[in-house]
């Protein structure tokens, strides 16, 4: 099939998650004999990256536009734009990672990665009187472009149970849905040969993702609290900062647990990524990837010290093997099953 895919950012370009998330899934389907364009967004005020290498045999074509803020109104406009001088009907099916809030005119699958209207609850508590209301007026126009989104998908896909019902919760939703889970790059994420330390890792650094539950549990915890993030130390906690990906797999590694205790978080990479480290997690029902949890591997709990004390004996291969089922190998075969039988609904 020749699959177009839509996104308000692609490497170098690299603003979150959904990059990495492109790359890696998208190089699984090119594997699996599909041709894959990227139509992707280029905004101006964003740093480049060259640490991302995308497969020589993707087609990449930019849409330039301005700034990631607003990206929602600013990214669909540029994309129409640029669609008038653009064959789309030369592709079977289009799948879109960003909302797009008008018909395409070929079979359109969304994925939806995030939940806004959750995670912008936590993100106001630290804004200005002035800047709320901006993000007031922005989220009224976020909602129309969302829904209309969701209104010309063929087929959604979300990346948990949870993300759906919050979804469910907040839009209506009439297309038929479906959960694939995030994957991981067991290329990266995988056992490392270093010393077990003792030490208990979070990764993040917002309220969002349960910093100020961490920062809690140090001050009582029997051994120290490592952060990856930009976060300032205290009681018990050492702030790491940033890492690359080979430094956070080596942390991972060396850890008597990763936990997680988010607030809310559609998916959570970090759980998959520590499992692939043959790590433990400890990890609150509010997030995406406890559904991926067992107690095989890790425990759904908010009580992070006794999660840790009831998980810390693990077998590592157990990890290792849960993570193993969310290969993105795996996640293309599934989204694979998902394109074929869209493809052929909707030409025959």
């Amino acid at each position: 099939m020749d699959l177009l895919v839509i996104s308000r950012e692609f490497p170098p370009y690299v603003a979150g998650g959904i990059s990495y998330h492109l790359k890696n899934l998208y190089s699984k389907i090119d594997d699996l004999g599909h041709s894959v364009t990227i139509l992707a967004g280029r905004p101006q005020l964003i740093d480049t990256t060259d640490s991302i290498e995308i497969p020589d045999s993707f087609g990449v074509k930019w849409v330039d536009y301005y700034s990631l803020s607003g990206y929602h109104l600013q990214f669909p406009t540029a994309l129409y734009n640029a669609l008038r001088r653009f064959d789309i009907h030369q592709y079977d099916v289009a799948l879109t990672h960003t909302e797009i809030p008008y018909d395409l005119g070929i079979p359109t699958v969304h994925k939806v990665h995030d939940a806004k209207h959750i995670e912008r609850t936590f993100s106001r508590e630290q804004m200005g009187r002035l800047t709320k209301i901006a993000d007031s007026a922005l989220a009224k126009t976020r909602r129309w472009t969302t829904q209309r989104a969701l209104n010309y998908a063929d087929e959604i896909i979300f990346n948990s149970d949870l993300t759906e019902s919050v979804w469910k919760d907040e839009y209506q939703i009439l297309s038929p849905t479906h959960t694939i889970y995030n994957g991981v790059d067991q290329d990266i994420f995988h056992p490392r040969d270093v010393p077990d330390e003792e030490y208990v890792l979070f990764v993040g650094n917002s309220p969002r993702k349960g910093l100020p539950k961490v920062r809690s549990f140090a001050r009582e915890a029997p051994y120290p609290v490592y952060v990856v993030g930009d976060v300032t130390e205290s009681e018990n906690l050492r702030a790491i900062g940033r890492v690359s990906q080979t430094e956070l797999a080596e942390y991972y590694s060396s850890a008597i647990a990763t936990i997680h205790p988010a607030n809310f978080e559609a998916f959570g990479n970090v759980i998959l990524e520590s499992l692939a480290c043959g790590t433990p997690v400890v990890v609150s029902n509010q997030c995406g990837a406890a559904e991926i949890v067992d107690g095989s591997c890790g425990l759904v709990t908010d009580n992070i010290r006794a999660g840790i004390e009831s998980i810390r004996n693990t077998d590592a291969d157990a990890c290792v093997e849960t993570a193993s089922r969310y290969s993105w190998g795996k996640v293309a075969e599934s989204t694979n099953i998902l394109l074929e039988q869209l493809g052929h609904s909707y030409y025959k």
